[in-house]
Order: structure tokens, then sequence, then C-alpha cells
């Protein structure tokens, strides 16, 4: 299978985690430029869970505005759908109250822990136990959190602080976290060796200098190569898992890395494990600005991890 077959085959596979890539024209920011508030994952400790599990989630998530970030989680237990609208009908349904769905909230609480009932898998059959799921669902909130069920029944409302009126949830971010239950299996959350820029290893607290690119545009090869720099991710082979799960069935893992920046043209913004090299170039209107970049690794059984590293706009 060459490079392009595995990442299209790694992409759909992911698709139901991946946020959307926006496009790369003039009307478009790409979807790898970070500009006001953006959840880029969500990781848990233990993806596979055990019942009676207590698993630790922690989100990345990113305003540019800078802005008090109030999160909201709520957990639905095996759901008809593994969907934020599966979800949403699982606690409509439910019967339990809005402050018993919602297990944690409040500003900057972007690490929680959810257990997972005793009695999960209790009474399913070997079918539904190989689809078995936790949804742990997240709202950011660029405001006040009001915990009753908005119009379109979520746990939780964003209200603006100065109009009291309820935000769009195009202007929040809700997500939703899928933690299989297992009864033995597990799923290791991918390993990051080390971050490379120009082939050299680079640390998390060097920040480097870099130059920019004299484009206000998103046309990476319109730059000319002075400025251009490689990234990549290292990742060991041996995260990479294979083998056989509780149910006989035989998997290896995809692996994806996703680019993300403030401010920056990436070559790709997906790569797949076979090779993660992208290009990157600074755009003009970073001069004399702090550029952050993160470095989100994927595998297709709900394993993330990330990294994150900055550079000086000359």
């Amino acid at each position: 299978m060459n490079t392009n077959q595995h990442l299209s085959r790694a992409l759909v596979a992911l698709a139901f985690a991946l946020p959307a890539l926006g496009a790369c024209g003039s009307d478009f920011a790409p979807g790898s430029r970070i500009t006001g508030l953006r959840v880029l994952a969500v990781q848990a400790d233990e993806p596979y869970a055990r019942p009676g599990e207590t698993v630790h989630l922690r989100a990345l998530g990113v305003d540019t505005r800078e802005r008090p970030i109030v999160w909201a989680w709520a957990a639905c237990l095996l759901p008809d759908a593994t969907s934020v609208d599966g979800c949403l009908d699982e606690l409509a349904t439910s019967g339990r109250p809005t402050s018993e769905a919602v297990f944690a909230s409040g500003e900057g609480v972007t690490e929680v822990d959810y257990t997972v009932p005793a009695d999960a898998l209790e009474g399913l059959s070997p079918q539904a136990r190989s689809q078995a799921v936790a949804g742990i669902l997240s709202m950011a909130c660029p405001g006040k959190l009001d915990l009753h069920r908005d119009a379109n029944g979520i746990p939780f409302r964003c209200i603006d602080p100065e109009s009291g009126r309820a935000l769009d949830l195009d202007k929040t971010v809700v997500g939703l976290k899928r933690i299989m239950l297992r009864e033995s299996e597990r799923n290791d959350n991918p390993v990051i060796d080390a971050i490379l820029l120009d082939g050299d290893e680079w640390l998390e607290d060097d920040v480097k200098e870099v130059d920019s690119c004299n484009t206000s545009d998103d046309d990476y090869d319109g730059c000319p190569s002075a400025p251009k720099h490689t990234l990549s991710v290292r990742i060991p082979r041996g995260s990479i898992e294979s083998g056989q799960d509780e149910f006989g069935r035989e998997y290896t893992e995809q692996v994806v890395v996703q680019y993300y920046t403030t401010e920056g043209i990436f070559e790709d913004q997906v790569r797949t494990s076979s090779d993660t090299t992208t290009g990157w170039v600074a755009r003009r209107r970073a001069s004399g600005d702090e550029v952050s970049l993160w470095f989100v690794v994927r595998d297709d059984r709900g394993g993330v991890s990330w990294a994150e590293r900055r550079v000086e706009v000359k």
C-alpha cells in the first residue's frame, strides 16, 4: 500500500475523531490554523476501560483570544449511536437530572475523572459487548455556564456574559470522547518520542527563532525556500499496536499526526506514521510575534497524545 492509499484509509478510519479540515483557498483559513476557541483533542489515560475503573481525561483546548474558558463534562453510557447526537439522546431518555448527568464543571477544568459503572457490561450479548462505549460529552464555554438543557438537548448552556443570552453552538466547542468498555483488552495512547525541527530534536522549552515568508495568503508553494522548515514527530514502532482483540479479531493500528499552529502555513496538515514529515513557514503577519505549534498523534482505536512547541518570528 503506497503512502497516499495509507493516508486515505487512515483518515476514513479516524474521521469520527478528527475536526474538519478547512479549505486552503483565499476564502477560508486552513483547519490547521487556530483562530479563536478550539479543542484539538481529549485524551483518556485508558481509551479501553474496564467496568468499575476510573478513567482520567484531559483536554487540549486553545483560545487565541485568551478568554477564561468554563468547561462542563457529562457521561452517557451505552448510547445507541457513538456521536454527539447519540449521547444527547441517551441523556434525554435516561431521566437523569442535569445536575447528575454533568459530573464536572468549572473554569479551566480541562482534567477530570470518570468512573465506569461496575455493572456496565452485565447482561450484554457478545455482539453488544464488542460495541460497548461510554461517551464523554464536553463543552468549552467562553462565558458563563448554565446547567439547564438547551433547545438542542445539550445538558448545559453557555451564556454570553455581556448580553445574558445563550451563545450559539458555533461560539462554543461541544465534543464527544469515546471510551471503549472491555473486560480485559487495553489500548495504550501513542508515544511521542521526539519532535524534530529541520531534522534536529526540538526540546519543549527551546523557543526557536525563525524567519517569515513575505506573503499573507495560504499558498505554501508560493513562499521562497529560505524561511521554510521541516517538522516531524518521532513515533516508536512499538507504540503502534497490533494483535488480536478479546473477541478474536485481528487488528493493526493506523496512526496519523495532525499539525496545528496559531499562525503560518503547513505543506501538509495531516501525515501518517510511515512518514510524519511536513513543511511549515511563518507568514509576514507573524513578524515580531510568538507562534505556538501543536503535534497531535492519533490512533484509530481512540488513543491520542500531543506535544506543543513555540517559535519567535523575526
